[in-house]
This record gives C-alpha cells, sequence and structure tokens, in this order.
C-alpha cells in the first residue's frame, strides 16, 4: 500500500520561505504543522479547538525551541501573518497542494516502469527525488530526520517536463485510487513548475 505523503508548493521569493531558511522556531513550527489540516496555508482553517489543541501538544513537544509561553505566542502570531501575507502575494497558493494517501509504492513502480520503458536513465533514482525531494527545509537549522523534504524550483521543472509525457489515464486504467492521487500529484507538479514555486513534502 505504501506510505501518505503530503505536498504543498512554497513560492522562494516569498517571505515566509526566506524566514524559514533562517528562523528555527518558524521553520519547526511549520514542520509540526504540515501534515494537518488540508496543508500549511489551511491550517488555521480547521476547528479552533483542535488548532489549539496541536499548538499546545506542539510547544511542550518543542519546549527547548520556543522556550517561553509568550515566545511561542509571537512565534505562532508570526506565523499567521506570514500565511496570510504569502496567501494574498501568491493567489491560490493554499490549493496547490496533493496528497499520496497510501499509493506511494504503486504509483513509483508504476511511473518507473514507464520511465524505464521510454528509455530514461536512472529512472528509480529520479522516481525517488520526485517522489520525496532532492533537498530539506532549512539544512542549516534542522537535522533531516526533523525536517521536511523540499523539492527544489530545478526538479520541479524536470518533473513537469516529465509529466507533460505522461497520460494518467493510460498509467492507470484500472485503479481509480492511485488515478486520482497522481494526477492530482501531477498536476502540481505543472502548476508549480508554471508558478516558479518549489514544493515541501511530508511523509505520514
Amino acid at each position: 500500500m505504501g506510505v501518505s505523503v503530503l505536498y504543498s508548493a512554497i513560492p522562494p521569493s516569498s517571505t515566509l520561505y526566506a524566514r524559514l531558511q533562517r528562523e528555527k522556531a518558524l521553520s519547526l513550527l511549520v514542520v509540526s504543522l504540515f501534515p494537518y489540516g488540508c496543508g500549511i496555508f489551511r491550517f488555521f482553517e480547521i476547528d479552533p479547538e483542535e488548532v489549539n489543541e496541536i499548538l499546545e501538544d506542539v510547544i511542550e513537544t518543542h519546549q527547548e525551541t520556543f522556550g517561553s509561553e509568550l515566545e511561542a505566542d509571537r512565534v505562532i502570531s508570526e506565523l499567521r501573518f506570514e500565511l496570510r501575507l504569502t496567501r494574498q502575494a501568491y493567489p491560490g497558493i493554499e490549493d496547490r497542494t496533493a496528497l499520496l494517501e497510501k499509493t506511494s509504492v504503486e504509483i513509483g513502480e508504476r511511473l518507473s516502469q514507464e520511465l524505464l520503458r521510454r528509455n530514461v536513465a536512472n529512472a528509480d533514482e529520479i522516481v525517488d527525488k520526485l517522489m520525496f525531494g532532492d533537498k530539506t527545509l532549512a539544512p542549516t537549522l534542522l537535522s533531516t530526520e526533523e525536517s521536511l523534504g523540499l523539492i527544489s524550483y530545478e526538479l520541479v521543472s524536470e518533473g513537469a517536463s516529465i509529466f507533460r509525457q505522461i497520460d494518467p489515464e493510460t498509467l492507470f486504467a484500472r485503479d481509480e485510487s492511485c488515478f486520482e492521487d497522481f494526477e492530482r500529484w501531477r498536476n502540481l507538479y505543472l502548476l508549480a513548475a508554471e508558478k516558479n514555486e518549489e514544493i515541501l513534502v511530508a511523509v505520514a
């Protein structure tokens, strides 16, 4: 069946992206909240009571990073501000998401087979990077284990070029769940490439 893999586009030109590279508390908060809701840009749209419970748990788990309750509240307010600012500056960013829900193994295998059929060199390696990223978020602040995967714009562009040549219906003619997940994933790559965005990745 495979693990579930979550994706959300992020603009490298945004102030949010820049701050995530240099502010550990902010980047750790984004990593912690990423699996909830419908992507990081919609996290604060879920039930307020659930939001508070999640935030309390995150702050308690990472007390050394967040420090005092006052400092934690400041970081949360800063994240709210940056998410709102990014949504205003990059319309639709909150919807440029995808989820491979227990379909990652099957989709990866089918895509690798298709690339091999097309005589693409290093097909397995390419698919692995397309699925899990070629970089990590804030590598100078967070270890690989505690960070999110990051699909660089160069890889987004390469992936979009590959996906433009592949018809989801042909690849998954008899597998509706894989077809739907693959189509959303493919469309995310195409949109992100068009808008010069990178993609954050989390495995759940």
